[in-house]
């Protein structure tokens, strides 16, 4: 089920992304859409505390699961490191729901950060 989950959300980009309501949690994934695999490293952080941190190695054209965590108003930070390079550095103030909150790794290498809610 989980992998049927990741697989939709895959599909699903650059549009909405995976199916989910207002009590759904974030899930936040990485997105390869480069034909090299990578490591990629992420920590969110939500008021100061960290929300989720992960590592994971993304294959070419794949998607990994970086973790849930429910969603609160706040300020996020979103910090991503692939290979080994600082690639990724946002934040943002949340005061509305969002359950999808992934790293994309474009074709031309560069990162960017996809958020929104689900369809």
């Amino acid at each position: 089920m989980r992998r049927r989950r990741l697989l939709g959300c895959l599909a699903a980009l650059p549009f909405a992304g995976c199916t989910g309501g207002p009590d759904d949690p974030i899930t936040s994934l990485v997105v390869n859409r480069e034909e090299t695999t990578h490591t990629v490293r992420v920590r969110i952080v939500r008021d100061g505390n960290p929300v989720i941190e992960n590592t994971v190695e993304v294959g070419g054209g794949d998607v990994a699961e970086l973790g849930t965590t429910p969603w609160q108003r706040g300020r996020y930070r979103v910090v991503a490191r692939v290979d080994g390079a600082n690639m990724l550095d946002e934040t943002f103030r949340s005061t509305e729901w969002f359950n999808q909150l992934d790293v994309v790794i474009d074709a031309d290498g560069t990162v960017e950060l996809n958020r929104g809610r689900a369809a």
